[in-house]
């Protein structure tokens, strides 16, 4: 056997993706399937503003799951892009009428008071979902930087 031949049936430098000829029983029906469930993020940045605000976010249509959320505060002139917010008071998450989050310091769920990649929130979506983050903020705007998790 030569080289060539041994490093394709070890998969070196092959990666053991689905539909590879490693996993020559699996339709492409079934790849597509298993790339379906696999997890999406998409990136929001709000101002959040002095007093009440609100804030709407849209995922995709085929957003299936709302898995979680990770954010933090980001001064421009910051050393640090993960610093912990100082402005926003508390904050609420509702999700298609259901509150997820209520009155929660966003430190919370970012990344000054958790070492997790994101904070587990699973919600199931339908596509037409209507996701709202409100915030009491006291003091000076902040900005707000939201990743949302999603299948």
């Amino acid at each position: 056997m030569n080289s060539k031949n041994f490093r394709e049936e070890l998969s070196i430098g092959n990666p053991g993706f689905p539909g590879t000829r490693m996993n020559k029983n699996i339709s492409v029906e079934e790849v597509r399937s298993f790339i379906k469930r696999q997890k999406r993020l998409k990136g929001f940045t709000f101002t959040v503003p002095t007093g009440s605000s609100s804030f709407n976010i849209d995922l995709s249509g085929t957003a299936k799951i709302f898995l979680g959320i990770a954010a933090y505060s980001r001064d421009r002139e910051a050393v640090t892009c993960c610093q912990p917010f100082q402005q926003i008071e508390t904050m609420q998450l509702t999700i298609n009428n259901e509150i997820v989050i209520d009155q929660l310091d966003p430190n919370f769920v970012s990344f000054a008071l958790q070492d997790n990649e994101y904070y587990y929130l699973p919600r199931p979506l339908n596509g037409t979902d209507t996701i709202t983050f409100n915030f009491i903020n006291p003091g000076a705007a902040e900005n707000f930087r939201l990743v949302v998790y999603y299948i």
